[in-house]
């Protein structure tokens, strides 16, 4: 990544909106520290890191708020510029004052993710890192915080910086053998090389694999309960969350839209929907109701299909490799088939078919999983991409063709792992990433 050296000076509210004990303007850039120390009316050279408490003033001179203020200097700061926090009280009004009290000195309102970007330019972050603090920002869910904590911590770049790393020594191995045809290659290296390049192709295999749980993690996953009418799917959506969530009668047709609810399974977020039972009717209502939930069906992460072992059986082959059978009601007995059998009455079935969603999402048994995992689709794709490339090496050494061949295979991967942690990254993909951050961060 090349980076710009920036002559501005940018200003935001650090802490979310509304009303709040304690609200933070952070400034970074050239004049961060002059402009805050301007705002507290004394010198800039008087503003370090011990936190020292004032008054902000406005341009006029008039009291803002009393704050407390400290200031870090480059390279020592989070974006590696010279940057200065005052940190008030809270709330929109008093938190835009202080804003104002320091964009009117020369500061400018950052840009959302500027602050992140800042860093990453300068060598703070790599972009893996700064794509694990925008997950902790928005962790739904315990499992996916430690996830995203791991990956900020440099779990998942370490591991990557490490395939290239290897990759490189391949790389100069083999351009040795094209720089001096002439010496004889040692059985011995020929050997390694394949050995490396195996562990290579396998290694970011692992990655790319392991995208699927890592997504379902870190975004959580969603669940639609499909059925006739009246064969329990808001009975068992209401046992599965441990509460009433959605309405239960003896009368066909209770559910005419669908309805979300939000629960956590094992550490992961997870969305349950509950749709209208189908059947033929002529109630408009209830139609569009039944359209609507097949629709919300489409993108479900899993579909949990209820019989109850009286209506017409659904086997679920329309939904292919998301769906999981259930039969409903197994306290009232009847043939199960080969499906799970559940009851909401008196939870028979309820973890075994939590267990089974889960595994079908992804994410079964992999709770603190030892191995990175990738969780973003442009680290997915990369994460493949390289692996394609070294299996590409590995069939070209395997065809005997020359090493010009294996090279160009084998920059193609190093150069995907180098993108995969931020380097020689186009401005296309920093600004898709850094438009998702809040301002302030």
């Amino acid at each position: 990544m090349t980076i710009h050296p920036t002559d501005d000076t940018i200003a935001a509210i650090a802490t979310a909106a509304g009303a709040g004990g304690v609200g933070i303007i952070r400034l970074s850039g050239p004049r961060a520290i002059e402009i805050a120390a301007a705002a507290l009316g004394i010198t800039a050279v008087s503003l370090d890191r011990t936190v020292r408490l004032g008054w902000v003033r406005d341009a006029a001179g008039m009291p803002v708020d009393q704050v407390l203020a400290f200031a870090m200097r480059a390279p020592a700061s989070f974006t590696g510029e010279d940057v200065a926090e005052l940190q008030g009280h809270g709330g929109t009004l008093n938190l835009g004052a202080l804003l104002a009290s320091v964009v009117g000195r020369g500061a400018r309102v950052a840009e959302p993710g500027e602050f992140t970007r800042r860093a990453v330019a300068n060598g703070k972050l790599d972009l893996l890192r700064a794509e694990a603090l925008l997950e902790v920002i928005h962790a739904g869910s315990e499992r996916a915080w430690r996830l995203a904590q791991a990956n900020l911590g440099g779990k998942l770049g370490g591991e990557i910086a490490d395939l290239e790393k290897s990759a490189l020594a391949q790389l100069a191995e083999v351009e040795g053998w094209i720089d001096f045809p002439e010496e004889d290659v040692e059985p011995s290296s020929d050997a390694w090389i394949d050995s490396e390049l195996c562990a290579l192709r396998d290694g970011c295999a692992r990655l790319a694999d392991g995208f699927r749980h890592g997504r379902a993690v870190t975004k959580g996953i969603s669940i639609a309960l499909v059925g006739p009418v009246n064969v329990g799917k808001s009975s068992l959506l209401n046992a599965l969350v441990g509460k009433e969530r959605a309405l239960v009668a003896p009368d066909p047709g209770t559910t005419r839209d669908w309805l979300e609810v939000s629960d956590v399974w094992d550490g992961v977020a997870v969305t349950l929907i509950d749709t209208a039972g189908t059947r033929a009717t002529t109630d408009p209502v209830e139609q569009r109701g039944i359209e609507l939930g097949e629709a919300r069906v489409q993108s479900a992460d899993v579909v949990v299909v209820v019989n109850d072992g009286t209506s017409a059986w659904d086997d679920g082959a329309r939904f292919a490799e998301r769906a999981v059978i259930v039969k409903s009601k197994g306290d009232l007995g009847g043939d199960p088939r080969d499906a799970l059998v559940t009851s909401a009455s008196n939870g028979q079935g309820l973890a075994e078919l939590k267990a089974r969603v889960l595994a079908v999402a992804g994410v079964a048994d992999r709770e603190g999983a030892e191995q990175p995992l990738v969780t973003t689709a442009r680290q997915q794709a990369l994460a493949a991409g390289a692996r394609d490339s070294f299996a590409a090496a590995l069939a070209a050494r395997a065809e005997k063709c020359p090493p010009e061949i294996v090279a160009v295979e084998l920059r193609q991967a190093t150069q995907q792992l180098a993108q995969l942690r931020g380097i020689e990254v186009g401005d296309r993909v920093l600004d898709e990433l850094f438009a998702r951050f809040c301002i302030g961060k």
